[in-house]
């Protein structure tokens, strides 16, 4: 009886078991675009070779099968040692070109990490080299976040032989019921269904929703993102007629990829040996080795003599646009790409703050001469009040009334010869006598500054960015990509995010900072800056941590609350310490 029990407790759990617990991946297509890596290292062999016909289309249709199979599939040849040769000249151009150009889909990450999160175990399999598939992987994820990698050093038969699936599961001590395996081809289809697995199809290589559909699948999906949702029991919403993304979709993702990607470094355009036209000295490739005179020398044009004058003229080589671009484009991918050791494309983060604040400058003045500036009457205040605190206790002032110098100088000197001239003089002088104290010191001090920090925008924002690191390394703690990042390359990182920032303001000064534009708009300057670099940060930190929107608009608002609950306690403190010491002094 107890027996009988038990089993059908047994079964019961079994069939109460809704989600998978294993999830093996495909890499290629499936986890990540490699395509462009692979159909370079390709071309490179192939038109060695003499078989320049070859297009991308066909070398994209061979993804996901081994460089054997492939090379003869494109070329006609059967010959083993021609293949093996052929492989051979491929992985040394892949150990240059493959990973720099392979980048994770947008969504992987946050799916992989929802899948963690769920508790369950992640496996790769792929004909790609293990190391390969490491080295991306670690670009995104700690250590060891991926359980288990096969690659194609790793079994003797490659897909659709089911071996590297039989071996990713024994080494997750997983059974095959709760197993699900994830790919975008017929090849990784023919896998799972010799493996004897669930399979899941995903839409992001060549392959149709009718050719996967010929094999027993779960389920078909245009990307990974529904993933998560797919249990052994229900079926998300996707059909056959819903499956198909449509073009807006496929030009979303394309747009998606290319900002991930950046500008690529080009394949050799001058494989051959040159003459430096220089030096004289022999040497391959696109660049002389010696000197580092191109290859190729563009005849001159007005074109190239107007570039040559601008970056001659005001020191900015050409990364200083392209940098410029960036920071609009792909902020925070390319602040990844910086600090992972992509620097020569750009131009240094602090040099482009200082450039972008002296613009800001030259900026207001020409819409607005008297918006920046030297506040001299400031400093006139400031002298006066500081006399008058040692000399008079009187109240704080009860109203912002301005002064010119020449009215404070006329004061001044009526009040200290105790003479009125006139009325005019008259009420100047009491108006003195009523706001002279504390309070009216620290409104002088906190117009100097303003003034000072108007003619300063770089520094100022340099001064803010321990305060966006406080909130930042809190707010974001618990992310994947970056997460590692330390002191100095945060410093980095917003060194860039304050050049955006910093353009953001340009860009805003016809409307706030002229006397031509609309009043209502002008009114709202502040709050509509502060909402523009509000949305700016939440897409920084978007692409910067590879998070959804929804994460990376909870994680601004806290370093937002963050940055100025710090800002205010440090103003705070201060504050106090000024008033103590002034206390002191004039006790």
């Amino acid at each position: 009886m107890f027996f009988f029990y038990f089993c059908i407790i047994k079964e019961h759990n079994v069939c109460m078991v809704k989600d998978y617990l294993y999830y093996l991946f495909d890499f290629d297509l499936t986890l990540a675009d490699s395509s462009r890596g692979i159909v370079m290292c390709f071309t490179h062999v192939l038109q060695r070779h003499g078989y320049q016909d070859v297009t991308e289309m066909q070398i994209k249709r061979t993804i996901g099968k081994t460089l054997e199979e492939s090379f003869s599939i494109l070329t006609g040849v059967s010959n083993p040692e021609q293949l093996a040769a052929w492989k051979l000249e491929y992985t040394k151009e892949a150990d240059i070109y493959m990973n720099d150009n392979t980048v994770l889909f947008p969504e992987t990450v946050s799916v992989l990490t929802k899948l963690k999160e769920q508790g369950a175990k992640l496996a790769i399999i792929s004909t790609k080299y293990r190391y390969r598939i490491q080295g991306v992987m670690d670009r995104y994820f700690p250590k060891d976040f991926i359980d288990v990698i096969i690659g194609g050093e790793d079994v003797k038969v490659a897909k659709p032989d089911p071996r590297g699936v039989k071996v990713a599961l024994k080494k997750l001590k997983a059974k095959k019921k709760l197993a699900l395996y994830v790919g975008d081809s017929t090849v990784d289809a023919e896998t799972a269904q010799n493996a004897g697995i669930d399979f899941c199809g995903v839409l992001n290589g060549l392959t149709t929703f009718d050719e996967l559909a010929v094999y027993p699948h779960r389920q078909i999906l245009n990307d990974l993102t529904l993933l998560p949702l797919l249990q052994k029991d229900t079926v998300i919403g996707v059909s056959r007629f819903n499956t198909n993304p449509a073009k807006w979709n496929v030009k979303r993702r394309a747009f998606n990829i290319k900002q991930i990607r950046g500008r690529q470094s080009k394949p050799l355009e001058n494989p051959e040996r040159h003459v430096c036209q220089n030096c004289g000295d022999v040497y391959e490739g696109d660049f002389c080795s010696s000197c580092g005179q191109p290859a190729k020398t563009e005849r001159i044009t007005l074109k190239n003599s107007f570039t040559n004058f601008l970056s001659s003229f005001f020191s900015i080589d050409s990364g200083f646009l392209h940098t410029i671009h960036e920071l609009w484009y792909r902020p925070g991918y390319m602040v990844t790409d910086f600090i992972q050791g992509k620097r020569k494309p750009y131009y240094k983060p602090f040099s482009l703050l200082i450039v972008m604040a002296a613009l800001y400058i030259v900026a207001a003045h020409l819409f607005d001469p008297k918006s920046v500036g030297n506040d001299s009457n400031g400093l006139s205040r400031i002298g006066y009040q500081i006399d008058s605190l040692v000399t008079k206790s009187n109240p704080a002032p009860t109203d912002s009334l301005q002064l010119s110098s020449n009215d404070w100088q006329e004061a001044q000197e009526d009040h200290n010869e105790n003479e009125y001239t006139d009325d005019n003089g008259a009420k100047i002088t009491a108006w003195i006598n009523e706001h002279t104290g504390p309070g009216t010191y620290f409104y002088a001090i906190k117009d100097l500054l303003g003034g000072w920090f108007d003619n300063n925008q770089a520094f100022l924002f340099i001064l803010t960015i321990p305060f966006y690191l406080i909130g930042v390394r809190r707010a974001f703690r618990h992310t994947r990509v970056n997460k590692r990042l330390n002191m100095g390359e945060y410093v980095f990182a917003f060194g860039y995010f304050g050049s955006q920032l910093m353009m953001k303001d340009i860009a805003m000064i016809p409307f706030t900072g002229s006397e031509l534009a609309p009043k209502l708009f002008a009114s709202a300057s502040t709050t509509i800056n502060m909402l523009i670099e509000f949305l700016l940060m939440i897409r920084n930190f978007k692409q910067l941590y590879r998070i959804d929107w929804w994460t990376a608009l909870k994680g601004t608002v806290k370093t937002f609350i963050i940055m100025l609950s710090s800002i205010i306690i440090l103003i705070v403190l201060i504050i106090t310490l000024i008033v103590l010491i002034t206390t002191m002094f004039t006790a």
